[in-house]
C-alpha cells in the first residue's frame, strides 16, 4: 500500500483541482539605455539606489562613476542600462537596476563584440547595483534584455564580479542552461571586523610578528614623532592628495608601467575629484603615518553604507625597512574594528596579494566570466576560446599573468 507521499508521485493519483481563477499580471520591470552624456538627469534616483543595492558597489555610486566617465573613458563605447520598477500613480518610476555597460569590439585580443560591466583601470569591483528588494525581477529585465540588445553583441563579460552572498545565488540561477567561460577566480582579502582590533591582531599574527610592529615604531620614533592621523577638514583632504600622489610617484609606481597617478594628468584630476567628492559625503576615510610632520605612508579608504574599500595605499620606500605601509594598515585594522559603522572590508588586492592575505583573515570570491546570449554564434564563441587561448599560450607561454599561473612547484626533472 502506498504511502501518502508515495501516491502524490504519481500523476493519475492526483486529485482533480479547479483552476484558479487568473489573477491580475503584474507590469514588468520597464529597461532604458541612455548615454554617458544623461547620466547626470538621473542621478538622485541612482544616489538612492546606492544606498539600497543588494551588493554595495562604491565604484558605481555616482560620485565616483562619473568623475570616472569624465576622466578615464577616453576611447571607450559607455552605455547605461537603467530598470525602472512600475510606475506609480502619479507616473513616477523607481530606479530598480543600474548596469554600466561597455561596448567591446575585441575580448582576450580576439574580434568578439562583447558588452562588458565597465570596468575602468580603478574599478576593483563591477556588480549592478541592483535594489536588494527587487534583485529577481531586474536580473530577469536584464537577461530579457541582453538576449536582444541593439548592440549587436553576442558575449556578456562579467569583469569582477562578486561570486558569493545572495546575489550571486540569484546570479547563479539565472545562469542555468548558458553557455559560458570562467576567465579566472580568486579569493580576494577581505576583513568582517568583529572583535577590537587589537584582539584581531593578537589572534592574525604571532607574538613575534607583534613584537617586530612594535621594534618598527621604536625605530621610527627614534627619528621624531610618529603619529597616526586621519584627515577632518576639506583642506587637509586636498593636502593628503598632493601628498599621496608625491609619495606615490617616489616610488616604484612612479617608474615606466608603475601605473602612479601622478603620471597621467587625467588620472591624478580623477583622484583629487573623487578625494573631494567623497570627503564632503563622508563617503572616504584618510589615514596617514607621519614621521616629524611628514607623511611616510597614506592610505586612502572608499565608504559606502556599512562597508569599506581599501582603494590605494603609498609609503616612502625611504623607509621600507620599517615597513611603514603595513604600520598603517595594522592602524587601518584597529580604526575599523574599534568603530561602530564599518561592517565589512574589501582590499581591492590582486589575487596572492602578499601584504593584504597576510594581515586580512577573510576572504571575498571574485570571478570573472564570459556568457553567450544564447545565439549559435555567442555559443560557438564560448565553445572555441578555450582552444584559442590554449594554442596562444603555446605560441607565446609569457602572455598568462604570473598570478594565474599554477602555484605548485615543479620539480628540476621537470615532473608533472
Amino acid at each position: 500500500m502506498s504511502s501518502p507521499a508515495t501516491a502524490t508521485m504519481n500523476p493519475e493519483a492526483r486529485p482533480q483541482v479547479a483552476a484558479a481563477a487568473p489573477g491580475p499580471v503584474k507590469p514588468s520591470p520597464r529597461t532604458e539605455v541612455i548615454g554617458p552624456q544623461q547620466l547626470r538627469k538621473y542621478e538622485v534616483v541612482w544616489a538612492k539606489l546606492a544606498t539600497s543595492a543588494a551588493v554595495q558597489n562604491v565604484f558605481y555610486e555616482p560620485w565616483m562613476l562619473l568623475p570616472a566617465v569624465d576622466h578615464l573613458s577616453d576611447g571607450t563605447n559607455l552605455q547605461f542600462l537603467l530598470v525602472f520598477g512600475p510606475a506609480a500613480p502619479d507616473g513616477t518610476e523607481d530606479l530598480w537596476g543600474f548596469f554600466p555597460l561597455n561596448i567591446q569590439t575585441k575580448t582576450l585580443r580576439l574580434p568578439v563584440r562583447t558588452l562588458a560591466f565597465w570596468q575602468h583601470r580603478y574599478c576593483f569591483l563591477s556588480v549592478p547595483l541592483i535594489h536588494e528588494g527587487h534583485v529577481w525581477p531586474v536580473l530577469e529585465a536584464f537577461w530579457r534584455w541582453f538576449e536582444r540588445n541593439p548592440f549587436q553583441c553576442r558575449i556578456l563579460d562579467t569583469n569582477y564580479l562578486l561570486a558569493q552572498g545572495s546575489f550571486h545565488f540569484a546570479w547563479a540561477d539565472f545562469i542555468i542552461g548558458r553557455a559560458c567561460l570562467a576567465l579566472n577566480e580568486y579569493p580576494r582579502a577581505a576583513l568582517d571586523p568583529a572583535a577590537s582590533g587589537q584582539d584581531y591582531i593578537a589572534n592574525q599574527f604571532s607574538k613575534k610578528h607583534q613584537y617586530e610592529f612594535r621594534r618598527w615604531e621604536r625605530r621610527l620614533s627614534e627619528s621624531g614623532p610618529l603619529v597616526y592621523e586621519q584627515v577632518e577638514t576639506e583642506a587637509d583632504a586636498a593636502t593628503f592628495v598632493d601628498e599621496f600622489l608625491t609619495v606615490e610617484a617616489g616610488g616604484w609606481k612612479g617608474g615606466s608601467g608603475g601605473g602612479a597617478f601622478a603620471t597621467n594628468t587625467k588620472d591624478a584630476d580623477y583622484l583629487r575629484t573623487i578625494t573631494r567628492e567623497g570627503f564632503a559625503r563622508k563617503s572616504v576615510m584618510l589615514l596617514s603615518l607621519r614621521l616629524g610632520g611628514k607623511a611616510i605612508a597614506l592610505k586612502h579608504n572608499l565608504l559606502t553604507a556599512d562597508g569599506c574599500f581599501t582603494f590605494k595605499i603609498a609609503f616612502d620606500e625611504s623607509y621600507s625597512k620599517y615597513s611603514p605601509g603595513v604600520l598603517l594598515e595594522l592602524e587601518n585594522i584597529r580604526r575599523v574594528h574599534d568603530g561602530n559603522r564599518i561592517k565589512w572590508l574589501d582590499s581591492c588586492a590582486v589575487a596572492r596579494h602578499s601584504l593584504m592575505n597576510r594581515v586580512w583573515g577573510e576572504r571575498r570570491m571574485i570571478r570573472r566570466t564570459l556568457f553567450s546570449d544564447t545565439s549559435w554564434i555567442g555559443d560557438l564563441w564560448i565553445a572555441s576560446i578555450p582552444l584559442i587561448r590554449w594554442v596562444s599560450k603555446r605560441i607565446k607561454p609569457g602572455q598568462t599573468a604570473s598570478y594565474l599561473q599554477i602555484s605548485t612547484k615543479q620539480t628540476k626533472s621537470g615532473d608533472s
